[in-house]
């Protein structure tokens, strides 16, 4: 099959496109009747990038998107309908008619709404795709929670003000029913109520304290709710009834107990298929199986211990599944050896007790689903997708076609296939498949009468377009030269306002002639930059990098003694393809020298926190230089015994205490020293905050403190561990979120050093 020499288009340009821009337009090719086709190249952080086919009407003005790359993809009404989204939109493809139609709410960009940077927003769709819930980012950390009403195109704010991040909404499965937490409140509601005249009020709809994770559906009408260490099983037809009653009647009928108090904040659980059995993930690793006994004060089989797990340290992230059968499975992704991992156990009966065993999964997974009925599980790897039966953990079926980005199950026997080239609806029984729409292309243009567009894949050849997302194979078909000029236009791309990498523009070649781009880009909010805003080293410390208009920040990391929030940040800076600082001390690594090691594996610079967390500014102990240079010394070689490699030259002191001593010896000792110049108070407790008000803040707020006070060249601190308890929240738990607004921001996010080597550039 012959190709296009315009695919050589799509290299050129995604080199051009730097990480913060996110977004490059290329290849502008116009025929007779002033109708143009263009890419964009599209960078995800930490995720490579993908391409778009669009074709523009210069009369008329009207844009239309040809391809559609499933970023995410979520099945819907019973697997009848596809919905794929991407940061050009959302969109819904339906089995039935083979029509693909653009959500309106958010506006998609074609129809004028604007391309996001950073990773894709969190979306809940009820199951029968009729409502939405999403957030409306307001500040880097919070937003307006709302709904929108597919059917009747109408939106409506259910809060003003929630934390950015999971959409806080547990849907019924028959969406008949949606449950949603508002500041560590859970409510329920009938979703067509929020469009009526008449809503009941909120006070009488509370089911209890807690969030989303304090739910678990296991049919269409029940789910079981916890609170505190009791298991209660609710069905949604008497919500409003108990909600009146609640003082007299509970939130439900106990089910039994667990073993802990539950922690919406850290734990985890999920219900059986019939209610009767869960499991119960605290602190996100230890597991316990469940069964619900009703009050357990005198059951004899409680004498019997509960199966528990104990999963790996790393461990950032726990799910599960369940069998037909109810037969449970624990799954969780780390980050090891420096790369994404996912681990699985399934709960076997061994000699009549019930025992955790570890099973096999694929290696280099990047996302897995359970099928509906828990018979299979699905695991995208590198080289495609292998599907294990949850019976005997045996691979049942592979998908090897191309390279897949995302999926999601049809019903139990098929699922929806986001490739690279193609979405596809794929039979995971039969291995039969057939191609929904093209995700991308990687050569396109006009056929030589200028009216069909053409375009290539690499594994099926040529198509042509048909208008509405449908593609058509195409044996043979003459293309015409590409061309940028006709006899009422000359199209190029330049730089434009700089939300985007650069624009197109149509440039009128008759009178009276003009220039206007392709389309409008949203206001820009470019990085805080100073000529000079203090010098970057001061009295030794070195406190930020250039002012000079470089948009770098560096994310520090300070590792003290608890390992709290190390394995999900070593999973966010993963998925971003993220290279951070982070500062260890002595007593982390001699507590944790395998977390060390991963660390170092997964490519961060790691730098000194000295010997000790000993407060250096203490009267208990006489600190001179010799103290400072032989602790210093010491965490050198705790260092290099636990990984083999060495420190780099850079430290702070515990607390950031500084003082000239101590900066001068650790100078002598060829170390420089490093103070962030934005103020994170993510160490104070509320104890503390209500002895001296105003110093405590949540971690939304003092998210937004960062934003609002990082410049271009800051250095960013972040404390990990619970060192103190009595904080409610902790930033180390929305580094993903902190991350997600420094590249929404447009900065690139680099090492200490980075920012020293600029200075001398």
């Amino acid at each position: 099959m012959r190709k296009f020499s315009l695919s050589m288009i799509f290299l050129a340009a995604a080199s051009a496109v730097p990480l913060f821009a996110q977004l490059s337009f290329f290849g502008p090719d116009v025929n007779a009747t002033n109708e143009v086709l263009f890419g964009a190249v599209t960078t995800v952080p930490g995720d490579g990038e993908y391409k778009t086919l669009f074709r523009k009407n210069l009369d008329t003005g009207a844009l239309e998107q040809l391809t559609c790359y499933p970023e995410s993809l979520e099945s819907l009404s019973d697997g009848f309908v596809l919905q794929i989204r991407n940061r050009f939109g959302a969109g819904r493809y339906d089995t039935r008619t083979s029509a693909f139609s653009w959500l309106e709410d958010p506006k998609p960009f074609q129809a004028g709404g604007i391309v996001a940077r950073g990773l894709l927003p969190d979306f809940s769709a009820s199951p029968n795709g009729r409502w939405i819930v999403s957030i409306d980012p307001v500040s880097s950390a919070r937003g307006r929670l709302v709904m929108y009403d597919t059917d009747k195109r109408f939106r409506r704010v259910l809060s003003e003000s929630v934390p950015r991040g999971p959409i806080p909404v547990s849907w019924a499965p028959d969406s008949s029913v949606m449950l949603y937490a508002l500041d560590g409140t859970l409510y329920f509601a009938r979703p067509e109520s929020f469009f009526s005249v008449s809503t009941v009020d909120e006070k009488y709809r509370v089911l209890g304290p807690g969030s989303v994770n304090s739910v678990s559906w296991y049919s269409d009408t029940r789910f079981l709710y916890v609170s505190g260490a009791s298991v209660y099983r609710v069905q949604s037809s008497e919500l409003f009834a108990r909600s009146l009653y609640a003082p007299l009647m509970g939130p439900g009928e106990l089910a039994g107990k667990i073993p802990c108090d539950f922690d919406p904040d850290f734990d985890d659980f999920q219900s059986d298929p019939d209610g009767s059995a869960l499991l119960y993930a605290k602190d996100g690793r230890n597991v316990y199986y469940c069964p619900l006994v009703g009050d357990d004060y005198v059951f004899a089989n409680r004498a019997d211990p509960l199966p528990y797990l104990l999963l790996p340290g790393n461990t950032a992230a726990v799910s599960f599944s369940w069998s037909p059968s109810g037969k449970p499975a624990v799954l969780a992704d780390s980050v090891e050896d420096g790369k994404k991992t996912v681990k699985a156990w399934k709960l076997d009966d061994i000699l009549g007790a019930k025992i955790f065993t570890q099973v096999s999964v694929p290696s280099g997974v990047s996302a897995y689903k359970p099928a509906p009925d828990g018979s299979l599980i699905a695991f995208v790897t590198t080289q495609g997708i292998s599907v294990l039966s949850t019976s005997t953990w045996k691979e049942a079926a592979t998908w090897k076609t191309e390279p897949v980005e995302s999926i999601a199950w049809r019903d139990s026997s098929s699922m929806f296939v986001g490739g690279k080239e193609t979405v596809r609806s794929w039979n995971v029984r039969s291995g039969s498949s057939s191609v929904l729409f093209l995700s991308s292309v990687t050569a396109f243009a006009w056929d030589e009468r200028e009216k069909s567009i053409l375009g290539d894949t690499a594994s099926l050849g040529r198509f042509s377009y048909d208008g509405s997302m449908r593609w058509s194979p195409l044996a043979a078909g003459k293309i015409r030269p590409a061309s940028a000029t006709n006899g009422s236009y000359r199209l190029y791309t330049d730089t434009g306002a700089g939300y985007y990498a650069n624009m197109l523009y149509a440039r009128a070649a008759t009178t009276p002639g003009g220039t206007s781009p392709f389309f409008a880009e949203p206001a820009v909010s470019l990085p805080k930059a100073f000529p000079f805003d203090g010098p970057s080293e001061s009295n030794g410390i070195f406190a930020h990098g250039s002012r000079t208009g470089l948009k770098q920040v560096a994310l520090t990391f300070d590792a003290m003694d608890g390992l709290d929030g190390l394995p999900e940040t070593l999973r966010t800076l993963a998925n971003y393809g993220i290279r951070a600082t982070f500062f260890i001390n002595g007593e982390f690594i001699r507590q944790h020298p395998a977390a060390v090691n991963e660390i170092v594996k997964a490519g961060h610079q790691c730098a000194s926190l000295f010997f000790t967390t000993w407060d250096l500014s203490g009267t208990a102990y006489r600190i001179d230089e010799d103290f400072i240079t032989r602790g210093l010394a010491r965490n050198e070689d705790d260092f290099y015994n636990a990984t083999g490699q060495e420190l780099t030259l850079l430290w702070h002191a515990p607390y950031y205490v500084a003082s000239p001593l101590i900066v001068a010896a650790g100078k002598k000792a060829g170390y420089r020293y490093v103070s962030g110049d934005v103020t994170v108070m993510d160490w104070v407790t509320e104890a503390q905050g209500r002895s001296i008000p105003g110093l405590y803040r949540d971690s939304s707020a003092i998210l937004e403190g960062i934003m609002n006070s990082a410049r271009s060249g800051s250095i960013i601190p972040v404390t990990l561990g619970k060192r103190d308890a009595g904080r409610s929240d902790y930033l180390f738990d929305r580094v993903d979120l902190l991350v997600n607004a420094l590249v929404e921001a447009g900065y690139e996010i680099v090492t200490v050093d980075t920012l020293v080597n600029n200075l001398s550039k």
